[in-house]
């Protein structure tokens, strides 16, 4: 369980910081206990109630920086994501960002890097679906590790790049 004042990864809402550990304001009758949540990257959003045992929103600490350096020092060996349809590259882009795994926001950074090099090369169109799904993996891997890090979000790719192994 969450303790007020924690910071955590909400879904795809990203960092949120937990400001009350309550009852349901919705509902008197409900025995659960409820986060009050507030979004760090977006404080003018609304403030999110969701159930501490929620099944159907993954939540999850923060990486630290220890677990930063090791994401990024491991980056070059994450596989692509494999997409056998094309009609299915959607819905794989959805479940791997929806895990909330850090590896998982890389594989699909990665993936969409190299289907754009590849339609580039081929002078065919860049698919929207890839441009959203690129831009929010890479939202919710450099917001976190901005925050974690006490960097601007705007900063990462390069301080990223400078940190990755080089390939010999």
């Amino acid at each position: 369980m969450f303790q007020v004042g924690d910071y955590i990864v909400y879904g795809i809402n990203g960092i949120c910081r937990v400001e009350d550990v309550c009852a349901s304001p919705y509902d008197k009758t409900d025995p659960r206990t409820y986060y009050l949540l507030i979004p760090v990257n977006n404080p003018m959003s609304s403030t999110i109630y969701t159930p501490v045992c929620n099944e159907r929103v993954p939540m999850r600490r923060l990486m630290t920086p220890e677990e930063i350096d090791a994401l990024i020092a491991a980056m070059p060996e994450i596989d692509l994501l494999t997409i056998p349809v094309e009609k299915q590259r959607r819905e794989i882009y959805r479940a791997t960002i929806g895990t909330l795994a850090p590896e998982g926001y890389v594989q699909v950074i990665k993936t969409v890097h190299r289907r754009r090099e590849e339609l580039t090369a081929q002078h065919k169109h860049f698919p929207v679906t890839d441009l959203e799904y690129g831009r929010l993996a890479k939202h919710l891997l450099y917001s976190e590790c901005a925050h974690v890090l006490g960097l601007a979000e705007e900063s990462m790719e390069e301080y990223i790049s400078q940190r990755i192994p080089k390939a010999e």
